[in-house]
């Protein structure tokens, strides 16, 4: 097993990141090793506003090694530090008010 995953990766900004390493990392034989911490979502339209993916490939001398890195923002209102639209499933509960009929 691998001892690149067990440092922190997550910082204080961000809710989520995966790391995908892929081709012939420790043999002969591809594979690909997967490194995830925190809260990552795959589907539906809030992928578009907030994931940020990188891919490159890394030239070695057995052969092409792919990393691909996604990391998942947070919610920003303002927007320069995450996504400006809230997620969907999101639900704030408000408290309830004081009864004026007393």
């Amino acid at each position: 097993s691998a001892r690149v995953s067990s440092g922190p990766w997550l910082s204080l900004s961000s809710k989520g990141c995966e790391c995908v390493v892929s081709g012939k990392v420790r043999g002969q034989r591809a594979q690909g090793m997967k490194f995830r911490d925190g809260y990552m979502i795959h589907s539906g339209n809030p992928t578009k506003h907030y994931i940020d993916q990188a891919s490159r490939h890394v030239y070695m001398r057995a052969g092409i090694v792919g990393v691909t890195v996604k990391i998942m923002l947070p919610y920003d209102p303002t927007g320069k530090a995450g996504a400006k639209i809230p997620q969907p499933d999101f639900v704030q509960v408000y408290e309830p008010k004081e009864d004026l009929t007393a």
